[in-house]
């Protein structure tokens, strides 16, 4: 199920699996609070370099979730899902933001290594 697959990212972190890739991602959204900017320039590489694999896997012509460029990270609430799930979110350059699923991008940087 791709679980055992390691996980590295462009920063030079990587996992020997995807589940513990996964747990440091979600340790370190619980070091945040809601609408706390991420400060630890380690979390925000890790992130930075999650988000361009996660990115890399757009379908061409869509916008990506870095979109014109990456300002900072925070953690915020998804009010679109049940139980408004707690998540990192993307604050683009332009000020926009955009939250990002940590399974999806962690699906996405398994793929790209498989």
């Amino acid at each position: 199920m791709g679980r055992s697959i390691p996980v590295s990212l462009y920063n030079g972190k990587s996992w020997p699996t995807k589940d513990q890739a996964y747990s440091h991602f979600k340790e370190m959204l619980g070091r945040y609070i809601v609408g706390e900017r991420v400060s630890d320039v380690e979390d925000h590489s890790d992130l930075k370099a999650l988000l361009t694999v996660y990115d890399e896997t757009a379908i061409e012509g869509e916008p990506t979730k870095a979109g014109i460029g990456i300002d900072y990270f925070e953690k915020g609430v998804n009010d679109q899902h049940p139980g408004k799930t707690k998540c990192f979110y993307v604050i683009r350059t332009d000020k926009s933001r955009i939250d990002f699923s940590l399974k999806h991008a962690l699906n996405a940087a398994t793929q790209r290594q498989a």
